[in-house]
This record gives structure tokens, C-alpha cells and sequence, in this order.
């Protein structure tokens, strides 16, 4: 049985409507800033630790295993790089 398969439909659509703490990011081409945006993590309500939500994974010769997770962007710290 799979994790998925285990998790309820209340417990999905719950960790959905939340705004997410971290991006989960991985390596996606042989230069240094070639990252992509794989998913989303939540920090557990009940608890240590992260709910992880993957859309993706990475396949190919680039990937070696790494995941990150880092804080979403700021749509206002985009737009504005002097303020970083």
C-alpha cells in the first residue's frame, strides 16, 4: 500500500487549501541556477516534521537524488531585486 493510498481525502484536501512553508525544489540541468519546482511541504500540525506533496519527479542524467527545500518567493521580492 502506498502512502497515498493511506492518507485520507479530509487530510489531502486539508494540506491543499494551506499555504505551503517550503518548495521542494530539484536539479534539473547541468548549470548551477537549472532548478525546477517539484512540490510542496507543510510543517505537520501534530508534531516534528513536514508533509511533503510531490507533482512531480525529476528524471534524466542531472538529477542525483538531491531535494531542497526552500521558502516559497515573495511575488513582491520578485519584482523587485534591490530589496534582496
Amino acid at each position: 500500500m502506498s502512502v497515498t493510498e493511506r492518507s485520507s481525502p479530509r487530510q489531502q484536501a486539508r494540506d491543499d487549501t494551506r499555504q505551503p512553508e517550503f518548495v521542494v525544489r530539484a536539479k534539473t540541468g547541468p548549470g548551477r541556477k537549472e532548478w525546477a519546482t517539484i512540490g510542496y511541504a507543510w510543517r505537520r500540525e501534530r508534531g516534528e516534521g513536514f508533509s511533503i506533496k510531490l507533482n512531480t519527479m525529476p528524471i534524466g542524467n542531472h538529477w542525483n537524488g538531491v531535494l531542497k527545500l526552500l521558502p516559497p518567493y515573495v511575488e513582491d521580492d520578485a519584482d523587485d531585486p534591490g530589496q534582496r
